[in-house]
Parts: C-alpha cells; sequence; structure tokens
C-alpha cells in the first residue's frame, strides 16, 4: 500500500452579475439556480439572491457565490470532465403562499465545465426558455458570468496501522470477539440523533 495519499481540493468562486432579453408574464423574484457536479450522480444546488434591480433591458445581481471542495485526484478529474446546469428561475413575490409555490423554471443551460472557468472576462450563457423554443424575433434569455477555480493538491502521509489479535482490540471490552466497533458506532450515532 502506498504510504502516501494524495488529495486535491478546488476553491470556486461563481460571480453572477447580470442578464438580458429576459422577458417574464408574471411578477415575482428573479434569482439564478447552479448545479455543479460532486461525483456519484450528485450534484451540490447553489442559489442566487433575488436580482437587485430588474428593467425591461438589463437585471442586475452583482454577487459572488464561493464554494470549496476536496477530494480525490479522481473525483476532481470527474468533476472537470461534467456540465454545470444554471437555471433562471421566477419565486413568487407572496408573503403568504410564497413558501408553498416554490420557484417556477424561466430558463436554463448546460455548459460544460472546460467551457467557462478561468475566462478572463464575464461570458453571456445564452439559455433556453423554458417553453424549449426561441423564435426567429426574440432574442434568448442570457445571464453573464464569470467562473475562478484554483486548485490545489496536498500529499497525506499515511499512518501504518498495527494488527491486534481480537482479544487485544479493545472493543466491547473484550469479551465476544471484535464487532469492529460497528454497535457502539450505531449507539453513538442513535444518541447524537436524539440530541437532536
Amino acid at each position: 500500500m502506498d504510504p502516501q495519499h494524495h488529495s486535491c481540493s478546488l476553491s470556486l468562486e461563481l460571480r453572477i452579475t447580470s442578464g438580458r432579453n429576459i422577458n417574464l408574464k408574471s411578477s415575482g423574484d428573479l434569482f439564478v439556480r447552479c448545479y455543479l457536479p460532486a461525483g456519484g450522480n450528485k450534484r451540490v444546488r447553489l442559489d442566487s439572491q433575488q436580482a437587485s434591480s430588474t428593467s425591461s433591458n438589463c437585471i442586475t445581481w452583482d454577487q459572488t457565490l464561493s464554494l470549496d471542495c476536496s477530494g480525490t485526484q479522481d473525483s476532481i478529474k470527474y468533476i472537470k470532465q461534467s456540465t454545470i446546469l444554471f437555471e433562471l428561475r421566477l419565486r413568487r413575490s407572496s408573503p403568504f403562499i410564497g413558501w408553498i409555490n416554490g420557484s417556477k423554471l424561466v430558463a436554463r443551460a448546460e455548459v460544460p465545465w472546460n467551457d467557462i472557468i478561468n475566462v478572463e472576462i464575464d461570458k453571456w450563457i445564452v439559455m433556453i426558455p423554458e417553453k424549449g423554443c426561441v423564435y426567429d424575433d426574440v432574442k434568448p434569455p442570457a445571464v453573464q458570468i464569470g467562473v475562478r477555480v484554483q486548485e490545489f493538491e496536498e500529499v497525506v502521509e499515511r499512518k501504518k496501522s498495527s494488527v491486534r489479535r481480537w482479544d487485544e482490540c479493545g472493543c466491547m471490552d473484550g469479551v465476544g470477539g471484535c464487532n469492529s466497533c460497528v454497535d457502539y458506532e450505531f449507539f453513538a450515532i442513535g444518541a447524537a440523533l436524539e440530541a437532536f
């Protein structure tokens, strides 16, 4: 076994600047939802705040979201080969039933990771409207974003594990053999959950 373990981490900064060509048929709070790959067919969801100004010509967010993640070299490689999903969403602004209704998809875009990472200037991501069609006389909605990523690699020394006989383990008070402390771990997890 290799006595060293290579660990990688990414520090991601996602800047959502503005939007254009967004024609809304109903009122509400406009925000951007982003799904980042997390490995194992899972995604991390990040939501921006509502747009700070909404005129017919330009919508402004000027918000930066940060995320730090760590994993093996293979998991970081998987993330780099994946896509980032951006959704433009509308949340109803009714204080009484807004939380029940959730949000409505306005437009979306799925972009390969490498197309937007470490681009020197902010990039306009053209989106597909929720209905799925764009007419010739209407420009599709777009969101201006910038993504900066820093990658770090560290080497962690593994400790050599000592092999013990079952009666030297210390588990189960030395009685009845070693169960790898599974019973004690479940007890600790159960006790922690009861505390909440």
